[in-house]
Formats: structure tokens, sequence, C-alpha cells
């Protein structure tokens, strides 16, 4: 089959390769991929930013159909249009597993970064990963289910929306576009997408299509953002921040937004090993803050309710389309922020 590869460590080392299709093993399924997305963290690896373990496929986003079943399996049938969360390996046996919690095992390996993934014909999970896509989501809107589900973990899951909040979400990419209509859903009464001008022509108009509003903070300044904030809030702040983007500036910027007892979900990742943080501040207005990483099963049955019962839009976020021989100028599209999400169409 063909896949695309990083294929050793260092700076690039990706492309396109034919490899063995795999088999199904006890308890496992084996996947005929239709559409997989580009993220962030494709790009990183490409550049040897984020900790991987090459030889591998890349990718972790995507949807498709169950090709064949391993022994043990039950639950699925060939056939089965599916996604699947990104937590194999997980042991299932360590504390923090029983807890609920494999995404934070010290097992797991995700896939494309430290396990096969999905930029390939076909790829081999384990059975207690899928998810059955509900019918009335098309291949494209479920190959971002694992980004909706990372949304839905940070700010339902981890943080929760109450009703009337006023949310500020920071970084208007994939995740902060999703974390904006999760809160939505959720019935938050206010939400302020905020940006950068670089924002502007893609990111921007996906989040306009969506009915979000957007604010460029290098236009209006942190002073327009507060007065923004104050308006919608009588001066009291907001009652939720998501910080999806990993800038040092809009950490403190959000922390200063915050009301008394307000709340903060963290997914953005800064690449700095210190950042200068307001600590008095936030001891003195009893703020919490939630810092999240990746999903739970839970979470992917929440996310596909919502998909499924139209509260949560993935389809504006696709802005372009490619073939997997064609993954440079996704990669490239992506850096650019010329896109929101490229996806790959390979059974599609």
């Amino acid at each position: 089959m063909k896949a695309l590869m990083k294929t050793a460590g260092g700076v690039g080392k990706v492309r396109v390769q034919h490899v063995p299709t795999p088999s199904p093993g006890q308890g496992e399924v084996l996947i005929r991929v239709q559409v997989a997305c580009v993220c962030g963290t494709d790009v990183h690896i490409y550049y040897d930013r984020f900790a991987n373990s090459p030889p591998i496929i890349l990718g972790h986003e995507f949807s498709g159909v169950i090709e064949s079943i391993g022994t043990g399996v039950e639950a699925f049938r060939k056939g089965d249009r599916v996604v699947s969360a990104n937590n194999p390996f997980a042991c299932g046996a360590c504390a923090i597993c029983k807890r609920g919690y494999p995404n934070m095992c010290p097992q797991k390996k995700a896939m494309g970064i430290h396990s096969d993934g999905c930029f390939a014909e076909y790829v081999k999970l384990p059975a207690n990963l899928i998810h059955r896509i509900p019918d009335n989501i098309s291949f494209e809107e479920a190959s971002l289910m694992e980004p909706l589900a990372v949304a839905t973990h940070a700010v339902s899951h981890r943080c929760s929306i109450e009703q009337g909040d006023t949310v500020v979400v920071f970084g208007p990419g994939a995740i902060g576009i999703l974390a904006a209509q999760v809160a939505r859903a959720e019935n938050a009464k206010n939400i302020v997408l905020v940006g950068t001008t670089r924002d502007e022509a893609v990111r921007f108009a996906c989040a306009d299509e969506l009915g979000l509003e957007t604010l460029n903070i290098e236009k209006v300044g942190k002073e327009g953002l507060q007065r923004r904030i104050d308006d919608l809030t009588a001066h009291a702040g907001a009652d939720v921040v998501v910080e999806a983007s990993g800038s040092t500036s809009a950490i403190a910027c959000g922390l200063e937004m915050l009301r008394k007892n307000g709340r903060m979900a963290i997914s953005g990742i800064t690449g700095k090993t210190k950042l200068p943080i307001a600590w008095d501040q936030m001891v003195s207005k009893a703020v919490s803050l939630f810092f999240c990483y990746s999903s739970i099963n839970s979470d992917w049955e929440k996310a596909l309710d919502l998909l499924a019962d139209k509260k949560v839009q993935t389809l504006p976020l696709i802005t372009h389309r490619f073939e997997l021989e064609q993954w440079k100028d996704a990669f490239d599209k992506l850096e650019k922020l010329e896109a929101v999400r490229p996806v790959f169409q390979i059974g599609a």
C-alpha cells in the first residue's frame, strides 16, 4: 500500500513509499482510509520539532471503512464506517488508565507520532478505540473527529461551560474554531475568537461562515479586546478563556481577561520551558486552570453526537483537498496559514 512516512530522524526525511498492508491481530481491525486531515503536529514532525519515533507512517486524523477484523472482535463488522481515538498501546492496567484517562498512559504510543498512522491506504488499530460514524455524517465531516474530540475534552470535559457564559478563545486554528462551537453548543452566551492579521484571510473567513465573532488583536490591541469583554460582561470579565494558540502573550492576556473565579482551558503548546506568569493575580482572583491533553472515549461519543445533531460543523474547516502524493503542498498550505485543515482524499 502507499503510505506517507517519516523515515528517519532530522528535518525532512518524509516521502511516499510502498509498504506491506498490515493484517489485524487479536482485538484489532484493519481500516481502509477514506479521508485524512493534515494537522500542525504533522508539520512539526516534518521539521523534527515534535518528538516522534521513525520510521512511522504519519497522520492521526481520519475516517474510513473496516476492511477486515482480527480474532476476538465482536462489536464491528466489515464495511462499518468508523473513526478512531488516538490512544493506541495504552496499557489499560496502570492507575491512570483505571481512572479513565488512557490518553495519559505512559505506555501510549499515539498513531502517526510513535506508531503507524493514517496517511496510508490502510491503518491497523485496536478495536477498543473505534467508533461508528452516524449515517448522517460524511467521511469528510468525520475526518475532523480527532480535533473535535480534543476540543470537546478541553471545553466540556475538563473546564465545562455554564449557561450564559462569556467565552474568549485564543487561536483560530482548527482546535480554536471547534472549541468555540462546542462552547456555543454548551449554551455559552457570548464567544469571541481572537487571532491576528495572519488569521484574517482564511481562518477568520471560516469562523465568519460559522457565525462566530472574531477579533484581530493586532488591530484593536489588548485594550480593544478588554473593552469588548467589558461590554459583554458589564466589566465582570470573561467566565472562560480557551487558550489554543500556544502564544505566551495570549496566555498572559487571557489570564487578565478572566473574572474572579474564572476558568481557563489550556491546550496550546508554547514550545518554551519557562513562562512569566502573573501568579499573584491568579491567586487573588482564585482562577481555575485546566491543562488539557488529547481526548478519551467519552469525548468521542459526545463529539459524534454534537456533529450528528448539527450543533457543530466541521466541513467548513476543510479548505483544501489533495492526493497523498501532494503532501508537500498540503503541509505548506497549513504552515503558511493558508488552510484551516487540508485533507488527503485517499479512498474517497
